[in-house]
């Protein structure tokens, strides 16, 4: 089950869902090309919309500290024009053809998408390309835009539970690239020239990097001729070196900021599964046996029989490299200690008894239901097929389900007892400036 490590602790709290290929779809059909550009068409005739989605494996861990929070910047610079579309010409274009177009910056990448209605994916494709291939980067509009980011900063830096989150990714990995944040650094972000952004733009935006997805409704043979003549046309070179996204096991650390809060958060967690690895298949069932759902044990031990929280809920997140296991709660503060003994209660619990079986079916039942919800749409599709495959995992859609199914109650208690290490848990929290 994917979760995103977002750079805001929404990523944290918030519900899981799962995506993969669509049941009505005719399958995935990839498309290599002679410049390393990959291409995957998800065709679903049944679908009523479609989306184009552009991944770039670029985001917050490719960057140095002098280039703290480029990715994103960049991200904001390619919607200014570029060479055969001009200014808002981009914007002005897709809303012209019914459509929608947005992009995101996470750790790992960068994605453009286009939401569009089936005529109008191959002009999506020429529009993404054009941006991708020859951006302007006018001087005026980075100035400009510069301005903007510095101000999204400022609001990241304001909000405590987004600095909370960052706290945590530093914590939780002192060696890997994760650490860094996404929205990066207001003084970088305020000298950095253009042709310092341009040449990061150069050095990563290459086709090997590239993915392109369509997923929805559309004209299959259409939209791969299209890609060949734009993307496809894109010329080779060289990547950069990835960078190193394993972390090894470390003594735990307890964190606590006061701050302008009302109520206390607590993120507790311990290294998780690497990526490639099938223990996360059996993380995201154990994960929704320990807190994934009012009927979980954390929610039904500290929340209804002792009303120690306000929230809790368990994350297993997998991401490229080394993953987490994570629990959030939201509490008075005066029960973080209660609260703390309580969640590694109920951990030391399954790692001596096990799980019952009522537990484990209503784990997966839960899963599947949330797979079944989370691929209504092409771009939710589109978005999920892309992740996994950017980070290294394309099989993920073909086998989840099979491999939830083979979960078993010895390997939930395998899992905690491979990743819990009572060393190494980190605890973070954040409590009102007036906490005693």
């Amino acid at each position: 089950m994917k979760k995103k490590l977002w750079f805001g602790v929404v990523a944290v709290c918030a519900a899981v869902f799962i995506f993969g290929c669509s049941s009505k779809s005719k399958g995935a059909k990839t498309v290599k090309f002679d410049n390393g550009l990959t291409a995957i068409f998800l065709y679903n005739p049944d679908s009523q919309a479609a989306s184009v989605n552009v991944f770039v494996r670029v985001g917050a861990v490719d960057e140095k500290p002098s280039q703290a929070g480029l990715s994103h910047f960049l991200e904001h610079l390619f919607f200014k024009g570029s060479k055969n579309f001009p200014g808002d010409a981009l914007s002005r274009n897709t809303e012209n053809l019914g459509g929608y177009i947005n992009a995101m910056t996470s750790k790992e990448f960068t994605s453009f998408y286009i939401n569009i209605q089936r005529d109008g994916v191959p002009q999506a494709i020429r529009m993404l390309a054009d941006t991708m291939q020859n951006p302007l980067f006018p001087q005026e509009e980075v100035d400009r835009e510069r301005k903007v980011v510095i101000e999204e900063i400022k609001i990241h830096l304001d909000s405590p539970t987004s600095v909370l989150y960052d706290k945590f990714c530093s914590l939780m990995y002192e060696q890997s690239a994760m650490k860094n944040s996404v929205i990066g650094s207001s003084a970088v972000i305020a000298n950095v020239s253009r042709d310092e952004i341009y040449e990061y733009y150069s050095s990563h935006y290459v086709p090997e990097k590239m993915l392109v997805v369509v997923a929805g409704n559309f004209d299959l043979a259409k939209a791969k001729k299209t890609i060949a003549e734009t993307f496809g046309k894109f010329p080779r070179k060289a990547a950069p070196a990835d960078p190193v996204l394993e972390e090894p096991v470390h003594k735990g650390k307890d964190y606590v900021k006061k701050s302008n809060v009302q109520v206390s958060y607590l993120i507790t967690a311990f290294l998780g599964p690497d990526y490639l690895s099938d223990d996360i298949f059996t993380g995201d069932v154990a994960a929704s046996i320990l807190g994934g759902s009012k009927s979980s044990r954390l929610y039904r031990v500290l929340k209804e029989d002792k009303q120690l929280v306000y929230s809790i809920g368990a994350v297993s997140g997998a991401n490229k490299g080394t993953g987490l296991f994570y629990v959030f709660s939201v509490f008075d503060a005066k029960n973080m200690d209660t609260i703390k003994s309580g969640i590694y209660e109920q951990i030391e619990k399954i790692i001596k008894d096990g799980v019952t079986d009522e537990e484990l079916n209503r784990a997966k039942t839960a899963i599947k239901t949330g797979w079944s919800f989370g691929h209504e749409k092409p771009s939710d599709i589109a978005q999920e097929t892309g992740y996994w495959n950017v980070i290294g995992r394309p099989d993920y859609a073909e086998v989840y389900l099979s491999k939830i199914d083979a979960v078993t109650s010895a390997d939930v208690q395998r899992f905690f007892k491979t990743y819990y290490l009572k060393d190494s848990v980190t605890n973070v929290g954040l409590i009102p400036e007036k906490t005693k």
